[in-house]
């Protein structure tokens, strides 16, 4: 009997520590989204589950779900040209000045939580609906996108939209990347693009952060 009762112990305590060891890890993971929406920004972009948050320090971080994937920044400027009002919305087009390449936002719509949702078309026929995006809290504009132009010059929102085109490119860094993530660390990767925007990344650096 006493045998059955040690028994019956060990695997209620087995199962609460397995327990508590997954919601201390969920809760890790959540926390780490949680915490950087909770400091200061220059904007939030949000695309299905994938969201990239525009840090004051010239990074994106981007999240896959509540998971960070890494930290990113271009080392060369992005160059663009916009539609002659740039506080136009609808149809709202930006173009590569040295390609042509272009991507159009449409079908605008101020959501009550502070969002702004949008579809984008890219001129390498990628069509990308639903796209959420929020201002900065470092913004000190009431207006919003009413009195300002829809895109700054230069905006991190253009680099998320060709981070994202070019994900399968950036593949390069992956083994670094997770090499990093595994000793705990916070990945950096320094994307050098070439003069177009959906073709190919040039070269890709990593730095990890303890």
């Amino acid at each position: 009997m006493k045998n059955k009762i040690k028994l019956v112990t060990g695997i209620f305590l087995l199962t609460l520590t397995l327990y508590s060891c997954s919601s201390d890890s969920e809760e890790t993971a959540v926390n780490a989204l949680e915490n950087e929406l909770a400091l200061e920004n220059n904007g939030i972009l949000a695309i299905e589950s994938t969201t990239y948050i525009f840090k004051q320090t010239g990074e994106t971080a981007k999240f896959l779900s509540e998971n960070r994937d890494y930290n990113f920044k271009f080392v060369n400027d992005l160059s663009y040209t916009t539609t002659e009002d740039k506080h136009a919305i609808e149809g709202l087009t930006i173009t590569n000045p040295e390609t042509g390449e272009f991507m159009i936002f449409s079908n605008f719509e101020e959501l009550k939580s502070g969002f702004f949702r949008f579809d984008v078309e890219l001129s390498n026929g990628q069509l990308i609906s639903s796209v959420k995006y929020k201002p900065g809290t470092a913004s000190s504009s009431s207006n919003k996108w009413h009195g300002d132009p829809l895109i700054k010059e230069p905006s991190p929102v253009i680099g998320a939209l060709i981070e994202l085109s070019e994900a399968e490119n950036v593949k390069q860094c992956r083994a670094a990347l997770n090499s990093c993530s595994n000793t705990g660390g916070v990945p950096t990767i320094a994307l050098t693009n070439g003069k177009g925007w959906f073709t190919a990344i040039e070269a890709c650096s990593l730095v990890c952060h303890e």
